[in-house]
Parts: C-alpha cells; structure tokens; sequence
C-alpha cells in the first residue's frame, strides 16, 4: 500500500469474498417481508370505510381485483380460509389468527365494453358472492 509508512498496519485490508447461504437468503426474505408488511398496514390504516381498493390477484389474469371496503381494519380473532381469494398454488387463501383484515365488497369487471377494459360494475345488494375478507397485505392501492 502506498501509505504504509502513514498507517502502517492499521491499512492491512484483506480481500473476502462474502456469499449469501440459505440462512442468508431466508433472513433477507423475512426483513424484506417485514418492510412489506409494514408499508401494507400503513396503507391499511389510512383506509376507511366505502373507498375503493385494488387487491392482489395472483390467479386471476388482470393480476388484481377492485373491491370497495365495508369496514376498517380489524384483526382476526380465529382463522380463516377466504374461499374468494386464491393463493399462488390457486388454493383458498388461509388467513392465520390475528391478520390484518378489511371486509370489502368486490366490483365485477365488463370485459371489453366499447374498447374500455377498466369498467366494473357493482354486485347485486343481497348477491353474498361479492363480500370478501380482505388480508391487508393484499392491498395494492386504495382510495383512487
């Protein structure tokens, strides 16, 4: 090192090479899941009731669902399996004792209707398919 007479040892680096293991890996994947969450539930608790949310569809083609809320954020005291809402593997999404959750009423996409592919519509009052429990880490956007 050119300041070794400055320094002296105190200079001495050595060169590692660091390499994430599998403990790595799923410790970064749960701090980032943490910042997630943390981002979804500020979002959630800005969110009253009748404002529209986006909410992600992971089986669904659009990739997301239009619902309007019906309530404000609430934790579960049981779990739940939310038949409405599909997992990634399109199984019914199971929601855990003490998740984050809204309930909500979907909105039904129009396919196509005069070239406009962003048109819904609202479920009949008394239809129960439209109601939906709504894990608040699914939120991709609310109030628009």
């Amino acid at each position: 090192c050119e300041r070794f007479r400055i320094f002296g040892r105190m200079n001495d680096w050595k060169l590692v090479e660091l390499v994430l293991t599998e403990e790595g890996d799923e410790a970064r994947e749960e701090i980032e899941q943490l910042g997630l969450q943390e981002r979804t539930d500020e979002i959630a608790s800005l969110i009253g009731e009748g404002e529209a949310i986006a909410i992600a569809a992971p089986g669904d083609k659009r990739g997301f669902y239009i619902a309007d809320t019906t309530g404000t954020v609430r934790q579960l005291d049981a779990p739940l399996t939310v038949h409405a809402l599909k997992d990634e593997d399109g199984q019914p999404l199971q929601l855990a004792a003490g998740s984050s959750v809204i309930d909500a009423r979907f909105r039904n996409p129009v396919e196509r209707v005069r070239g406009c592919s962003k048109w819904y519509t609202d479920f009949l009052p008394d239809d129960p398919e439209g109601d939906v429990v709504v894990p608040t880490h699914l939120i991709l956007r609310a109030g628009f």
